[in-house]
């Protein structure tokens, strides 16, 4: 075996092809330089002076630059079968400073279609032999002849050409141990990929120059690839994400290709999109963009706005806001029965007792707002539940509403009426719950003029409806959400269209045991109605903290996890499993930059926004306080207005400019 060698480089000499012509004083074009041009050239510093290393030793399975342990790995087989973009876990999910280098040759074809016809020739032969021996057939040789009796269809037809392909790894770290470390790991993801590769012995100098930019394969180890693998060989191609029929949700952070989806393609096991993301990451600005476009695309939106960011999207969209307050004429009734289920087989069974299960979960939030240690939301003991159960099966009998579901078509009772049953009851329990209802009965509390207190009166027949509950008192919020939740699953179930409903601040009403169990029902039957459930999270703890939380999480088939701080993002690599290169990306992703989770797949996305998109979408300060110096005109003495600052161009909102 030959013995290392060490090459020195002189710095003023890295160049030596052109060193050693000035040196005999010739030049290719030029005239024989004197003695001391001949100096003054060799004193110039050229680039190569600056790149070159000081030295070089070359052993049997490395190199070595300066301080630095160079090896290069050979690719020598590919695996049958690969999806688009099979390469890239190599240069994105490995943390490490690899350098890809492929060498592309093409072949000629017509060469290739004779040498094709031969190998065809040779397996058949082979084939009939094995028959007339009665010997059992070879899958491998069947494969193979498949194969290349395909390609040379292809060829022949000019849908392929065939190309030798060099596919070389080089592999750089500081030590011999982290060199070898690096080679280990990926020699397991390729063996992962079904590659088959091996370290280039006694030929790491070639190596090494094949993988430099100078596009010479020095080495030349190739595999015959068509065109189709080829392209899907290309560590940068991935698949990209583009339905047919869906709307625009961001373009790709990697490659700018736009991101297109279809939430009620049928490829997904149900329409629901969870988003998580800490404040000031985009969600709401998300969340508009996605109204508009699917508002366009014939989607109804309906959405809980808990702090009215949504009312410029729904002017804009000509949709219908209504909002919920003491004094709104609008009314939502928390004793309304729940819409019958045709298909369900045991739908005539018993109906008002599934309605007065549901009833009773709201009148929870209704009552124990509150009502737990330090403020928490509370819970019916046992005894206020079974009180609560036999004076509703009174209020609806008085209604004249019973288990026949042909009485269910009349008016449903009040929470007057509800009140006035508790008052009738001579018991202690009913007593205490009676008070606790009294604020909501009107001429009786403070909220019984107010959005519980009457007959249901919202509708819902416009493509854009947002229901604006920040003027209700907060400790009423979950119960708000959960009656919208209510009155759209209800209207689902009636009448099947493609509906969107997005509940913001999710976690108020996951909160409480009867509302979390509310929610988790309506993600995993919202598929049924054509009702696709978009919840919006704070955090991934929110969700993975709960029963219910996992429940709507595990039915959420999209989820889009927008920038992550270093405080969450521990949570959410603990349930999501990132890879190195997807936590870096959360954790330096500016606002609007994220992942989504898709069909199988992890896709790094960034929000993008026309500039009259933005202008709507945008709660940005600075934004609102350019459109409105720009809608009101001039404003400076002698009437020379100041010109605005460009929305787009101040927006704080990075990467949703048009």
């Amino acid at each position: 075996m030959p013995l290392p060698f060490r090459i020195r480089f002189a710095p003023t000499r890295a160049t030596s092809h052109n060193a050693s012509r000035l040196e005999d004083g010739t030049h290719a074009g030029s005239p024989k330089l004197s003695p001391d041009g001949r100096l003054f050239a060799l004193g110039t510093r050229t680039l190569a002076d600056l790149i070159a290393p000081a030295g070089a030793e070359i052993r049997r399975d490395h190199l070595q630059l300066d301080a630095q342990y160079l090896r290069v790995i050979v690719v020598t087989g590919y695996p049958r079968t690969v999806a688009a973009g099979w390469l890239a876990p190599l240069v994105e999910e490995i943390d490490l400073p690899l350098e890809l280098s492929l060498h592309v040759r093409p072949l000629s074809s017509g060469d290739m279609v004779r040498a094709l016809g031969l190998q065809i020739a040779k397996l058949e032969s082979s084939r009939r032999v094995d028959v007339l021996a009665q010997r059992i057939n070879d899958p491998e040789r069947d494969i193979a002849l498949e194969d290349a009796d395909r390609l040379r269809g292809s060829l022949q037809r000019g849908d392929e050409r065939v190309f030798s392909v060099s596919l070389y790894l080089l592999l750089r770290a500081p030590t011999r141990r982290a060199l070898d470390d690096a080679t280990c790991r990926v020699e397991a993801q390729l063996d992962g990929l079904l590659v088959h590769s091996r370290i280039a012995l006694f030929e790491q100098e070639r190596a090494f120059r094949s993988c430099l930019a100078e596009g010479r394969d020095r080495l030349l180890v190739p595999r015959n690839l068509d065109t189709s693998s080829l392209a899907i060989s290309l560590p940068m191609a991935s698949s990209s994400l583009v339905m047919e029929r869906g709307v625009l949700y961001g373009v790709s952070a990697q490659t700018k290709s736009p991101i297109i989806i279809d939430p009620f393609d049928g490829s997904f096991d149900n329409y629901n999109l969870a988003v998580i993301a800490p404040s000031g990451s985009g969600k709401s600005y998300f969340t508009k963009l996605l109204a508009l476009r699917h508002v366009v695309a014939g989607t109804e939106f309906l959405v809980v706005d808990p702090e009215d960011e949504y009312r410029a999207v729904a002017e804009a969209a000509g949709g219908l806001i209504v909002r919920l307050a003491a004094s709104s004429p609008h009314r939502l009734n928390p004793l309304d029965l729940v819409a019958p289920e045709p298909t369900s087989p045991g739908a005539a069974a018993d109906p008002l007792a599934h309605s007065i299960a549901v009833v009773l979960g709201r009148l929870e939030l209704l009552l124990c707002a509150g009502a737990g240690p330090g403020g928490a939301p509370g819970v019916l003991d046992i005894y206020e539940r079974a009180l609560l159960d036999e004076a509703l099966v009174q209020t609806f009998d008085a209604a004249g509403i019973t288990s026949d579901p042909a009485t269910h078509q009349r008016p449903a009772p009040l929470l007057a009426h509800l009140h006035a049953t508790l008052n009738r009851m001579d018991n202690d329990v009913a007593g205490r719950l009676a008070m606790r209802l009294r604020r909501h009965i009107p001429g009786a509390g403070s909220l019984g003029a107010g959005v519980f207190a009457g007959r249901t009166n919202v509708t819902l027949d416009q493509p854009f409806v947002v229901f604006h509950i920040r003027e209700l008192p907060k400790e009423l919020w979950p119960l708000a959400i959960h009656m919208i939740s209510s009155h759209v699953w209800n209207t689902a179930r009636r009448v099947r269209r493609q509906r969107l409903l997005v509940v913001d601040e999710a976690a108020m009403l996951l909160a409480h045991p009867s509302g979390g169990a509310f929610l988790a029902d309506v993600a995993r039957r919202a598929r049924k109605y054509y009702l696709g459930l978009v919840t919006i999270w704070q955090k991934v703890g929110d969700l993975t903290g709960s029963e219910h939380g996992e429940t709507i999480l595990t039915n959420s088939d999209m989820k889009l996890l927008l920038k992550q701080s270093e405080e969450i993002i521990d949570a959410a690599d603990a349930r999501f499993r990132f890879t190195p290169a997807e936590r870096r990306f959360l954790l330096g992703a500016l606002k609007g930059e994220g992942l989504l989770s898709a069909r199988g797949g992890r896709w790094p996305i960034k929000i993008e926004a026309s500039p009259a998109e933005h202008r709507l979408a945008t709660t940005n300060p600075r934004d609102l306080l350019d459109a409105a110096s720009s809608a009101s005109g001039p404003t400076e003495p002698g009437g020379v207005g100041v010109p605005p600052r460009s929305v787009n161009g101040a927006s704080n909102f990075a990467g949703v400019r048009s």
